[in-house]
């Protein structure tokens, strides 16, 4: 005889939603502008407080919640979480855990922050070739040492990057590890002119710099009889000028020195681009992301570097991480033209 099966009382919905003890969700503390102090606030992000707020203002349409939901991440939460990450170089664990927010939720607030950021590069990185403004770049590398007619530095200089598998031997570089060469030209102030970020390490310099849009840009005139400054890596042209390989007249040495001196301001540029941005230096770690998505931050690092100068924002109190002028052992072959001219440059100034 099977034994007796008790029934078992049935409640409706609406009692066994009384019975339910809910659990309140809980949100990270997130960090506030106005609980740090401006030497907190700098050291964190490597930007001060107008600076910061001035920037939020600027990307608010990529930045503001598009729900009306309670906790949702605000604007400047998402740009200081950013800025925390581009200044520390942390992985993004260590970032979502001090800024309040998951990593998924971080990993989608970078994508939105590095989208606004870009779109201010017409504003902030623009190489503007008109005659009063390559006047103007003309006369501050003059003022340096001499050097006439220099509307540029032009150099590489590598970011560390985890490489995919399937191409890990196109990011080794020549240095002994694997990154992004990166080209950059400033001006006499630090300012970045141009930038191309998209070639795996082991491209070289010269190659990068032929295959540029500013390259086109040059062979087209656009230079206005000045000339970037590059070393031996680059072929000689009459609008880029490189230093000889043995100098014998004083007259040339003079011209070495000048162009030494004036063309260092480039490894200046990348000392406080990576001193500001951990990042993109060794010492911040090799970034973990998709070449794509690499060159993504190093172009932004670039455009926030030159919001840094508009707002006057210096680096003093973070290590010096001014590069030490790498020569280059390859040497491109002179062009009859660039010789020339930098023969006219020697015999007219030096």
């Amino acid at each position: 005889m099977l034994g007796e099966v008790k029934s078992l009382p049935v409640h409706s919905n609406e009692e066994k939603e009384q019975n339910v003890i809910r659990r309140p969700r809980l949100f990270n503390k997130r960090t506030i502008l106005d609980n740090l102090t401006n030497e907190e606030i700098k050291l964190r992000y490597r930007f001060g407080r107008a600076a910061i707020l001035d920037l939020h203002s600027k990307l608010k349409p990529y930045l503001d919640p598009q729900t009306k939901r309670n906790h949702a991440i605000s604007g400047i939460g998402k740009l200081l979480a950013t800025l925390h990450f581009l200044a520390s170089g942390s992985f993004q664990t260590t970032v979502s855990a001090v800024s309040g927010c998951s990593q998924p939720t971080f990993s989608k607030i970078l994508n939105q922050v590095l989208a606004g950021i870009t779109s201010l590069a017409p504003q902030l990185l623009h190489y503007n070739m008109s005659t009063n403004n390559l006047c103007r770049i003309k006369e501050d590398f003059y003022a340096m040492a001499h050097m006439p007619n220099v509307i540029g530095a032009i150099d590489c200089t590598h970011i560390a990057l985890i490489p995919p598998s399937d191409k890990e031997r196109l990011y080794y570089n020549r240095k002994g590890f694997h990154s992004v060469n990166v080209q950059v030209v400033c001006d006499a102030h630090t300012k970045i002119l141009d930038v191309v970020a998209k070639y795996p390490g082991s491209s070289h310099d010269s190659f990068i710099f032929r295959n540029s849009h500013l390259h086109d840009r040059l062979c087209q005139g656009e230079a206005q009889e000045g000339w970037l400054l590059g070393d031996n890596g680059y072929q000689i042209k009459p609008w880029l000028i490189t230093p000889l390989l043995n100098a014998e007249t004083r007259a040339e040495q003079r011209f070495n020195k000048s162009h030494k001196t004036t063309r260092c301001i480039i490894e200046r540029t990348f000392g406080i681009l990576k001193s500001r941005f951990r990042c993109l230096d060794k010492t911040g770690g090799a970034l973990f992301y998709r070449p794509e998505k690499v060159c993504l931050i190093i172009f932004c690092c670039c455009i926030l570097h030159n919001f840094a100068l508009v707002h006057n924002e210096n680096i003093d109190g973070l290590e010096d991480l001014s590069q030490v002028e790498d020569i280059d052992q390859f040497h491109a072959e002179d062009t009859p033209e660039g010789v020339l001219v930098r023969q006219q440059i020697i015999d007219n100034f030096f």
